[in-house]
């Protein structure tokens, strides 16, 4: 476990982000607006790799279980339109900027996770009793939107309404 943060070097990092930039640039057209609802997949998908992360890395792994089998449905539901997101935005280079996008974001998380050091489990594992706690599925999105990700690459709104609940997006999932 502790293996996998310590093969994330700065070098590993730095070509994953060469490459996630590369698919990116090399992809037709512009990133594409996000909705309010695709704006919070992509706060989800920090939610998921902070938690996969910290599975790893302080040997939680029930918890992380736990947390994919509560979320499942709109877990594969958020992948989905995620991955929808990249095709629609960069054509054929679709799967690759989103597998490249998915790899930087974990790694961005295990980047925290090394600056953190022996903080990192203090700090991050209470996540799971937090999520694990929310009143319904529904709540994940609002949940994840709150925690304040830092995402490598960041769409603009497509909107200009700056206040809107995400449980209110997840209802029709």
């Amino acid at each position: 476990m502790s293996s996998l943060l310590s093969a994330l070097s700065g070098s590993t990092t730095l070509a994953l982000a060469g490459a996630l930039a590369g698919a990116l640039a090399g992809a037709p057209g512009s990133f594409a607006c996000a909705t309010p609802q695709q704006e919070a997949m992509f706060d989800v998908a920090g939610l998921k790799s902070e938690l996969m992360v910290t599975a790893l890395s302080c040997n939680a792994d029930s918890q992380y279980n736990a947390f994919i089998t509560r979320y499942q449905m709109l877990l594969r539901a958020d992948d989905s339109e995620l991955q929808t997101y990249f095709v629609r935005t960069y054509g054929n280079a679709g799967q690759s900027a989103h597998d490249a996008y998915i790899t930087t974001v974990a790694n961005k998380m295990s980047e925290i996770g090394i600056a953190e050091g022996t903080d990192f489990c203090r700090r991050h594992l209470a996540v799971f009793a937090e999520a694990l706690a929310l009143a319904t599925p529904g709540d994940l999105p609002l949940f994840a939107a709150s925690r304040g990700y830092v995402e490598p690459v960041t769409p603009e709104s497509c909107t200009t309404t700056a206040s809107v609940d995400p449980r209110a997006l997840t209802a029709e999932r």
